[in-house]
């Protein structure tokens, strides 16, 4: 980036750096569950303020968009994308419906790890890993395959018609974009990712959201958000996540982690590189906290 233009972006990006650098210097000094809570759950304020300073961001890069290439990539594998491959689908009834699958994305992101964060320090840890390794591979595709999706760059005859809920939310929806978020579909991504997470340490909660899931992913091509190439790329970055956080949980255990309990209903993170009598002492300090 160059010119006075770019300045507070990259500001944006290195305070978000810099604030990372500081909060995980500030929980390794006491790792207290608290302060791994907060050190946790960082990264998801980092990545929001990330997220929307690409909007401005990108450009000042150079990057043109690739909605046409993208487009071309589903016409050369599928023969027409499925948003205009589907025009005769719409029925408002089915337009509201995919749009409450499109919205229950923020629901799942939100309790998903949430409920972990509350109820296993341990395995928020994990999921933690994994998902934001999805995102930052998610905004590097964002950063040189910037795309705005069929919604914004194809042509179609008649627009979107629902029976209330569109027509409430999609105007929020779209604001809440920042224009080249299409490739790869986070939206796919993320929920693909949380939902193998759940089917390792969480079955029962992942028979509760798999169609609410399979409805989202319909929503992302039938209400024009993505290409069917978004939700491919998105298939691999979750698969990358996912990796991921099952390498570091191996090399976790395998470096000799240590789970303290700090209450009988409180589970605490592994905290490396700790003895465990430093560990024992530090949950004695804390109490019931």
């Amino acid at each position: 980036m160059t010119g006075s233009g770019a300045l507070p972006w990259s500001l944006v990006f290195f305070g978000c750096l810099l604030a990372s650098a500081g909060v995980i210097v500030w929980a390794r000094r006491n790792p207290t569950p608290r302060r791994w809570r907060v050190r946790l759950l960082f990264y998801p304020v980092a990545m929001g303020l990330s997220f929307f300073a690409m909007e401005h961001a990108v450009p000042l890069l150079g990057k043109s968009s690739v909605d046409g290439l993208l487009l071309a990539w589903d016409r050369a594998l599928l023969g027409e994308t499925p948003a205009l491959a589907w025009l005769s689908l719409q029925r408002p009834w089915l337009v509201d419906l995919a749009m409450a699958g499109y919205l229950f994305f923020f629901c799942y992101l939100i309790a998903g790890p949430g409920g972990y964060c509350v109820r296993d320090l341990a395995l928020f840890c994990k999921c933690m890993v994994g998902l934001f390794v999805l995102y930052g591979l998610g905004f590097t595709g964002y950063t040189f395959l910037p795309a705005g999706g069929p919604h914004r760059f194809v042509q179609f005859e008649q627009p979107l018609a629902g029976v209330w809920l569109l027509g409430l939310t999609l105007g929020p929806v779209n604001d809440g974009s920042n224009s080249v978020d299409a490739f790869p579909s986070i939206h796919f991504a993320a929920t693909l990712y949380l939902l193998l997470f759940d089917w390792q340490h969480g079955r029962r909660r992942f028979w509760m959201v798999l169609a609410p899931c399979l409805l989202l992913w319909f929503a992302t091509l039938y209400l024009r958000f993505h290409y069917f190439v978004d939700l491919v790329g998105g298939v691999l970055v979750a698969l990358a996540g996912w990796a991921v956080a099952q390498w570091w949980a191996k090399t976790s255990s395998a470096s000799g982690p240590v789970v303290m309990p700090v209450a009988a209903s409180v589970p605490v993170a592994r905290l490396q590189g700790r003895a465990a009598s430093r560990v024992r002492e530090t949950t004695e300090s804390i109490g019931g906290r």
